[in-house]
C-alpha cells in the first residue's frame, strides 16, 4: 500500500484527520465509514506525498489511499464487516514526502448491535428552585440506536429531550422519563426537584468554567450569572469588583481557587471554582472530579456531595507531559460498593466508549506530548453503609510511564446541598432532641456494657464516696 515518493524535498509540514469514528457493526454484510486525511504544504516545491496506515482492526479493511501533491485530502474510507471485533481502536496514517515523514491517529469505535443497551438518565436544574422559578429537566441517554423518542410524565410533559416547568408551591417534584430507540428498545428513569418558598430578594450566584483540568501556559474561561445582585467582588485567585453577569480568562500555574461573592438587597451569596493544573514536565497526568448531576450541580469538584439514587458524572483527564509520547495508554476506575456504573455513559469528547473504564480499563491508545483525553461516565449512589464518606480512585498506566492516580470523595449527606434548604425552630429542636438521646444511649451502652466503661464508672462511684465521705466528716467535726 505505501507508494515511492518521488523528488525527496522537504515540503510536507503537517498531518490531520476529520476525527474519531463511532459505529454500530451490522447483524449481516458491511457497512463503509469514512476519514479526510489532509496533507498540508506552507513552502517549497509541490511534490508526491505518499501514505500508509496501522491498526485495523480485525473484520475492518481500508481503501488504499493513493498519493497526492499537497495541500490535498484524501479520503480514508473504511468498510466493517458484520464479524468485526468490538472495542475502540487507534488507527494511525503516516505520510512521507520529501524526506520527512508525519502521522495522524484517530479512533474507530466498532459496538455490537445486539449488546447495545440503551441508557437514560435525568437531572432537574436549579435544583432546588424556588416557586415560580423555571426548572428544567434534562435528559441523558447513550446507547441504543437509531433516533431516540422521549415521554415525559409526572411533573412535567412533553416529547423532547428536555421538558421545563414552573412550581407554585414548595415541597419535592418527581418526574419521570421513558426513552425508546429505533428498535423499539426501551428504558426509563425519574428525577426530582425540591421547590422552597419564593424568596425575591435573595440573590443567587453560579459560577462555572469551561475547563477544569488545563495545561500550565493554557488558559480557561471562568463565567458567572447572577440574579437580585449589586455587584460582585472576586477573591482567591483573582481580585477587583466584577459585573454581576460576565466572563473572564484565567491562565494559573498552580491548582488554583477562584471565589466570586455576589451582594444584593435581599443578602449576599457565594460561589467557587477550582482549576486543576497538570505539569508540563510531569510525563504522564491525570486528575479525578464529580458533579451531582440528580442535585443540578453545574461544577465538578473533588468531593461529590450525594444521597441515594442520584446519579454522579465523573470527569477524568489524562495529560501527556511535553518531553515524550505515552504509548499504550489504559485508564480504569474501580468503583467503590456504594457506586453503580451506568452502561454505555462512557464517552471521550462526546463519542460513546466501551463499557470498560470500570472493570478492565479503557484503552486509549497513543497520548501524544503536550494532548489531553477527556473521559466522562455516570454512576449511581447505592446504600452508604456504615460509612458516609468514600474513597473513590482511579488509576492511569502507559508502556513508558509509571502508574499515576488520582482520587475523588463520595460524601453522603441527608438532602444533597442540605446547606441550601431552610430548616425553622421545631426542625432545630428536634434534630437536638435525637442527636442528645443517641449520645446518651452511646454513654450508656459504654458504662453498662464494655469493660473499660464498667472499670471507669467504678472508679467515678468511688471518687463520688470518698468526696461524699470527707465532706459528712468535716461537716461533724465543725458541729463538735
Amino acid at each position: 500500500m505505501r507508494l515511492i515518493v518521488r523528488h525527496l524535498q522537504k515540503t510536507l509540514t503537517s498531518l490531520s484527520n476529520s476525527g474519531d469514528i463511532t459505529v454500530t457493526k451490522p447483524t449481516s454484510g458491511s457497512i463503509t465509514r469514512s476519514n479526510t486525511i489532509t496533507a498540508n504544504l506552507v513552502n517549497g516545491t509541490t511534490q508526491s506525498v505518499s501514505f500508509s496506515q496501522s491498526g485495523l482492526a480485525y473484520g475492518v479493511s481500508a481503501y488504499s489511499l493513493y498519493s497526492c501533491y499537497p495541500t490535498c485530502s484524501k479520503t480514508n474510507t473504511l468498510t466493517i464487516n458484520s464479524y468485526a471485533s468490538v472495542g475502540t481502536f487507534p488507527i494511525t496514517v503516516t505520510a512521507t514526502g520529501g524526506g520527512i515523514t508525519r502521522t495522524t491517529t484517530y479512533y474507530l469505535t466498532i459496538q455490537d448491535s445486539y449488546n447495545n443497551t440503551l441508557s437514560v438518565s435525568c437531572y432537574a436544574s436549579p435544583n432546588p428552585a424556588e416557586e415560580n422559578e423555571r426548572v428544567t429537566f434534562r435528559s441523558n441517554v447513550s446507547g441504543g440506536s437509531g433516533n431516540y423518542s422521549y415521554y415525559w410524565s409526572g411533573a412535567t410533559d412533553g416529547s423532547n429531550s428536555s421538558s421545563q416547568e414552573r412550581f407554585n408551591s414548595d415541597g419535592n417534584y418527581t418526574a419521570y422519563l421513558t426513552v425508546h430507540d429505533s428498535q423499539n428498545r426501551s428504558a426509563s428513569t425519574s428525577c426530582r426537584v425540591h421547590i422552597d418558598e419564593e424568596d425575591t430578594d435573595s440573590p443567587t450566584l453560579d459560577l462555572w468554567a469551561d475547563e477544569y483540568t488545563i495545561a500550565q501556559g493554557e488558559s480557561t474561561y471562568l463565567r458567572w450569572a447572577s440574579n437580585n445582585t449589586d455587584y460582585c467582588t472576586a477573591t482567591n485567585g483573582w481580585s477587583g469588583n466584577k459585573s454581576t453577569d460576565g466572563y473572564e480568562s484565567v491562565s494559573p500555574n498552580s491548582d488554583t481557587n477562584y471565589n466570586l461573592i455576589c451582594y444584593g438587597n435581599g443578602g449576599q451569596v457565594t460561589r467557587s471554582v477550582t482549576i486543576y493544573v497538570t505539569s508540563v514536565s510531569t510525563s504522564l497526568n491525570l486528575t479525578k472530579l464529580g458533579r451531582n448531576l440528580s442535585a443540578g450541580d453545574r461544577v465538578y469538584s473533588k468531593v461529590i456531595r450525594v444521597t441515594e439514587g442520584d446519579v454522579i458524572e465523573f470527569y477524568l483527564t489524562i495529560t501527556a507531559g511535553s518531553n515524550k509520547d505515552l504509548y499504550n495508554v489504559n485508564i480504569k476506575d474501580i468503583m467503590p460498593s456504594i457506586l453503580s456504573y451506568m452502561p454505555g455513559t462512557t464517552k471521550i469528547n462526546g463519542i460513546v466508549q466501551p463499557d470498560t473504564t470500570t472493570t478492565t480499563g479503557l484503552s486509549l491508545g497513543t497520548v501524544y506530548k503536550g494532548t489531553t483525553k477527556t473521559i466522562i461516565f455516570q454512576a449511581i449512589s447505592l446504600y452508604p453503609g456504615t460509612y458516609l464518606t468514600h474513597t473513590n480512585t482511579a488509576e492511569v498506566t502507559a508502556d513508558n510511564e509509571n502508574k499515576t492516580t488520582d482520587s475523588a470523595s463520595i460524601t453522603y449527606g441527608l438532602v444533597a446541598g442540605a446547606a441550601t434548604i431552610r430548616t425553622g425552630p421545631l426542625d432545630t429542636l428536634f434534630l437536638s432532641f435525637i442527636i442528645s438521646l443517641i449520645s446518651a444511649l452511646i454513654i450508656w451502652y459504654y458504662l453498662r456494657f464494655n469493660p473499660k466503661g464498667q472499670l471507669a464508672l467504678v472508679r467515678t462511684e468511688s471518687k463520688i464516696r470518698d468526696i461524699w465521705l470527707a465532706y459528712t466528716r468535716n461537716r461533724i467535726m465543725r458541729q463538735n
